[in-house]
């Protein structure tokens, strides 16, 4: 199949097609005319690709996964693999902490703020008794 009915039935633009190719995740055959050729697989393979950018994931991070997500755990040292996403998790747990503090700081400054909307006293002072939980 082509650039453009492998876009469609995968959702993916070509745009970022192209640049799974450019990074090595994606190797489509060319036919006598130069144009991309994809195999009915890479359908499922660029699908795991965009989801695993839209999940953070580095493009070292999809290199190292992307075997073991798409049925070819032969091709990478498991062990490695799992140390990477292990140590992925790890990073993802500490993302969400701060999201969590971020959060719980914003609704303090919201009731500390409900009747007054926004005002130079109370957003001074809300930095000042919230900065050490912050921290």
């Amino acid at each position: 199949m082509n650039i453009g009915e492998l876009s469609t039935r995968s959702g993916v633009s070509p745009r970022s097609l192209r640049y799974y190719e450019q990074q090595g995740l994606v190797t489509p055959q060319r036919a006598l005319n130069g144009y991309r050729q994809y195999a009915e697989s890479d359908v499922v393979v660029v699908q795991t690709i965009r989801v695993m950018y839209e999940i953070g994931f580095s493009r070292e991070a999809v290199s190292a996964v992307l075997p073991c997500a798409t049925g070819k755990p032969d091709e990478v040292d498991p062990v490695a693999v799992r140390a990477r996403v292990e140590s992925m998790c790890e990073d993802l747990g500490a993302r969400i902490d701060d999201l969590t503090r971020t959060r719980a700081l914003l609704v303090d400054f919201l009731q500390e703020n409900a009747s007054t909307g926004c005002s130079a006293e109370g957003a001074g002072a809300w930095t000042t008794s919230h900065a050490k939980r912050a921290g």
